[in-house]
């Protein structure tokens, strides 16, 4: 089973403006052979029980913490420190449908990553020490 009853009903609960993208964007991930399951503010992707992507529905955009190196480019794409997955360094921001085609290949690249073994990603405990004293201003 690749989706879930939890997934449907956290994107029913999203507001009418950004749930066809996230709908759409989740459904990206279920094509892309990906697990979904629901961890109270995100719904989480899995192959093979290793984490793919994370999504996180806000008023005006989602937000998708992706297996991808630090060093993608994209314009989607953000530094993800603060949701602190340590193999998940980079989130792509969603404001529209329009966006979703783009999303797919950063996607298809991740769950590429996860299914090769090839996504070596794991930051440490130090990492987000640092880059919450950065964030403080220390």
């Amino acid at each position: 089973m690749s989706e879930n009853g939890d997934a449907k009903a956290y994107l029913s609960e999203m507001g009418r403006k950004m749930r066809p993208t996230a709908e759409a964007i989740h459904d990206v991930m279920i094509l892309l052979g990906c697990v979904s399951y629901v961890k109270t503010i995100y719904i989480g992707y899995d192959i093979d029980g290793e984490m793919v992507a994370a999504l996180y529905g806000h008023a005006d955009h989602v937000e998708i913490a992706l297996a991808l190196p630090e060093s993608a480019e994209s314009d989607l794409l953000v530094d993800a420190s603060h949701l602190t997955w340590r193999t998940l360094p980079v989130a792509a921001i969603v404001h529209t449908i329009s966006e979703v085609e783009d999303f797919e290949k950063l996607a298809k690249d991740a769950a590429e990553r996860v299914r090769s073994a090839t996504h070596n990603v794991n930051r440490d405990n130090e990492f987000f020490a640092r880059t919450r004293q950065e964030r403080r201003g220390r």
